[in-house]
């Protein structure tokens, strides 16, 4: 299965790292695998990301799962 190629993104001050990694884990969520952060020039710095690349069966039983309507105890759908 091939790899997600890793994003980055350049020239983030060092107050901004923080909210740069909120922003990728609102985006992706569990599907982070890892941040490197690395220090560029004058404070700024690089914030890398890898994304992990999920198995297409369990990709397609997701989207099943989603598509079918929960049923409650009772028998009804919601």
């Amino acid at each position: 299965m091939p790899r997600r190629p890793t994003e980055h993104d350049g020239n983030v001050p060092l107050w901004l790292i923080p909210a740069v990694i909120l922003q990728w884990i609102k985006r992706v969520g569990e599907d982070l695998e890892w941040v490197r952060i690395r220090r560029t020039a004058h404070h700024y710095y690089t914030v890398s990301v890898r994304i992990r690349s999920v198995k297409r069966e369990f990709s397609q039983r997701a989207a099943a799962a989603i598509a079918r309507p929960a049923v409650l105890p009772g028998g009804n759908a919601v």
